[in-house]
């Protein structure tokens, strides 16, 4: 009898992607506001092997003096941190900030699509797809409107921080034009419908 090849399973899709916690700091409550969408954003440093890239991104967003963090940071190998639990506000995308859950890539907004790794956003993708399910926002771009001198997330689902900027709030262009945002979504619209890979 022919041995039986183990089929890799789906996790359920309650249960999160993979990570390494290290909790920074810079972070708050959401005042009971729900997250609306998923924003995506650039680093702005050098992807390097290994976790020394997200080690020194964690210790940015610990240090008080920033001002700044985000809920996870996914580099071109796929390591995973949790800097900030979904549950509580990052300090990344401005008066976003209580209504978003925020995905940094380290990269930076000016490099070439061949650049981004496929492992990369698709470990982001997974993460989408967790957030999407635990707060039913679909899988599809979002939309960002200056609303009487606000920002107001008009359309739940993923957005960048670009879309902030081009509503007239701050001057940030990540994750920049040859991320591969739509493959980014097709992934997540995948992962959230059959699971992620155990």
């Amino acid at each position: 009898m022919a041995a039986k090849t183990k089929k890799k399973s789906l996790r359920t899709r309650t249960t999160a992607p993979e990570y390494k916690q290290r909790i920074v700091q810079n972070k708050n409550s959401r005042m009971g506001a729900p997250i609306q969408a998923i924003a995506v954003h650039s680093t702005e440093s050098a992807d390097i092997p290994g976790w020394d890239d997200l080690n020194s991104i964690y210790n940015w967003f610990n240090n008080p003096a920033s001002q700044s963090s985000s809920h996870i940071g996914i580099d071109g190998e796929a390591h995973t941190h949790l800097w900030v639990p979904p549950s509580m506000k990052a300090w990344t995308i401005l008066a976003l900030n209580p209504v978003t859950f925020n995905i940094e890539f380290i990269g930076r907004a000016a490099q070439p699509d061949k650049a981004w790794e496929e492992a990369q956003y698709k470990e982001g993708a997974k993460w989408a797809a967790y957030i999407g399910i635990q707060n039913n926002i679909p899988m599809q771009r979002g939309s960002v409107r200056n609303i009487h001198g606000s920002p107001v997330i008009t359309k739940r689902g993923i957005i960048t921080h670009k879309q902030l900027t081009d509503a007239g709030f701050g001057s940030h262009t990540d994750p920049g034009p040859q991320f591969p945002l739509a493959e980014f979504i097709r992934a997540a619209q995948y992962y959230k419908k059959h699971g992620w890979v155990a």
